[in-house]
């Protein structure tokens, strides 16, 4: 690395200064966000926050997890990060932050990098000396709340909102909660549903985790279908960005299309507020659910895979 090419790594703690720093990130994601680090801590994890920076300009940041054992640090992970605060950064820029990274967890490190698929950051990560553990990198969608509302609709496929008008039509009425004990109602039917359909989601104990970090950012929308509820979303704000996070759909909220009601109440609820991006909350190819998703037509995104590095100690910087 040349001179300019020079990254500083800088410790950050305050969960204000953090917030201020995802806000300017022109894409961020959820598991950047100070609440999702909080949630991991509660499953385990050490929690580590860092800005990049050069000449005292923040360049990224990172929230990298550490497992450590009596005191020794046996595992380093980043997902989707590090988040740049940049969006025209040049390759040279790019491949100094993640050499960054690499040169300040040494030992087993697995990161799963917030940059595009394709051969321009294959070419950076090998570069700053990762190496590709496979190639199943983060697949999502994400849409423009910054039009108007009607222009937004119309984006939406001819599907969705056909369903969604049948949903209407049924007679679906909205509760939108921010309590913990609607909260802890959605996390119950998600722990059921996990273990009635063989999947594995995100935990209780990150769940509530999240929203002890940050309970003004975490919203239920639920569906009320003949007096019952009968499907439920919670979405998680970071930033200027929404995420859909965990859902469940009961069998008579499916029957009246619950999907399309609630992710259209999410929409316009997150737009109200003032998010500029709404994460869909990934794809799957060949899920049906990822279908559903689809005819929301969002702008579609594959991240660059999961990567690995292991730097001994004792062999010095290379």
């Amino acid at each position: 690395m040349n001179e300019r090419a020079a990254i500083a790594v800088v410790p950050v703690s305050d969960h204000a200064a953090w917030d201020d720093l995802l806000a300017q990130a022109a894409v961020p994601h959820l598991p950047q966000s100070f609440a999702y680090g909080e949630g991991k801590r509660a499953e385990g994890w050490g929690i580590v926050r860092v800005a990049f920076q050069r000449d005292g300009r923040t360049l990224a940041i990172a929230t990298v997890l550490v497992r450590r054992v009596l005191g020794v640090t046996v595992l380093a992970r980043l997902n989707r990060g590090p988040v740049l605060l940049d969006a025209d950064m040049t390759d040279d820029d790019l491949a100094a932050i993640y050499t960054a990274v690499r040169r300040r967890w040494q030992g087993p490190l697995l990161i799963a990098p917030a940059l595009p698929h394709g051969p321009e950051s294959t070419a950076i990560l090998t570069r700053a000396g990762f190496r590709l553990r496979h190639d199943n990198g983060w697949r999502s969608g994400r849409l423009d709340l910054t039009g108007d509302e009607e222009a937004i609709w119309s984006g939406l496929g001819s599907t969705f909102r056909n369903r969604w008008r049948q949903a209407q039509k049924a007679g679906a009425e909205l509760n939108i909660h921010d309590d913990e004990a609607s909260y802890q109602w959605l996390i119950d039917r998600h722990v059921a549903n996990m273990s009635d359909k063989k999947f594995a989601g995100p935990s209780p104990t990150l769940l509530g985790g999240i929203r002890a970090a940050a309970p003004q950012n975490v919203l239920v929308f639920q569906m009320v279908h003949n007096g019952q509820p009968v499907a439920g979303m919670s979405v998680v704000r970071f930033g200027d960005c929404a995420e859909y996070h965990i859902g469940w759909f009961g069998p008579d909220g499916r029957r009246v299309n619950a999907g399309n009601f609630l992710m259209w109440a999410v929409i316009k609820e997150m737009k109200r507020r003032g998010v500029r991006q709404f994460d869909i909350g990934g794809l799957r190819p060949g899920d049906g659910y990822t279908q559903f998703k689809q005819t929301m037509r969002p702008v579609e995104f594959r991240l660059a895979g999961e990567w690995m590095s292991f730097r001994a100690v004792f062999r010095g910087e290379e």
